[in-house]
C-alpha cells in the first residue's frame, strides 16, 4: 500500500495544482536529539519525509509534496516556515486584512494550541466533553491595541 500524505489542498502552491503536505511532530530535547542542533533536527526530519513522499507525489499524483516538520516547542522547519508565510499570506488576502496581523493571529493561535497540548500532557483531562474553542478568539487578541503614554 503506497503511503499517503496527512493534507492535500488544491492552488495552495499555484493554481489549479495539487499540493500535499505530511505533518511530523518531534520532542527536540529527546535523548536522541541531543547531539545535533534542532535546524539540522528539522532538516533531519524533512528529508525522512521527502525518501517517503515526494518520489510518488511527483510521479503517480503529479503534485507538490512540502513535510511541514514541528518541534514540541514551537519551531519549525524550513518548509514548514514557508507554508505558514503563504497561508497566512492567503488568509490576508482572502479576509481584507493585513499581512502581519495574520501572521501574528496564527503564531498567537499555534501557541495557545501547543500551550493548551501542554497542559493536557501534565494534568489530564478533567472532563469527558472536549469541545474545541472559537477560532475566531484568537483575532480579537491580535487586533486589539494597547496605548503607552
Amino acid at each position: 500500500m503506497p503511503a499517503r500524505a496527512d493534507i492535500r489542498a488544491r492552488g495552495f502552491w499555484g493554481r489549479r495544482r495539487n499540493a500535499f503536505f505530511d505533518v511530523r511532530v518531534f520532542y527536540p530535547n529527546a535523548p536522541t536529539y541531543r547531539h545535533s542542533s534542532i535546524s539540522a533536527n528539522h532538516r533531519r526530519h524533512e528529508q525522512a519525509k521527502k525518501r517517503e513522499y515526494v518520489e510518488r507525489i511527483r510521479d503517480v499524483e503529479m503534485a507538490s509534496f512540502t513535510p511541514l516538520v514541528f518541534d514540541t516547542s514551537g519551531g519549525m522547519g524550513r518548509e514548514a516556515i514557508s507554508f505558514y508565510r503563504r497561508l497566512a499570506d492567503l488568509h490576508a488576502s482572502k479576509n481584507n486584512s493585513t499581512y502581519s496581523s495574520t501572521l501574528a493571529w496564527m503564531r498567537c493561535t499555534l501557541n495557545f494550541s501547543l500551550l493548551r497540548s501542554a497542559i493536557m500532557c501534565i494534568r489530564g483531562s478533567r472532563s469527558c466533553n472536549h469541545r474545541v474553542p472559537n477560532a475566531n478568539t484568537g483575532l480579537g487578541i491580535v487586533e486589539s491595541q494597547m496605548e503607552t503614554k
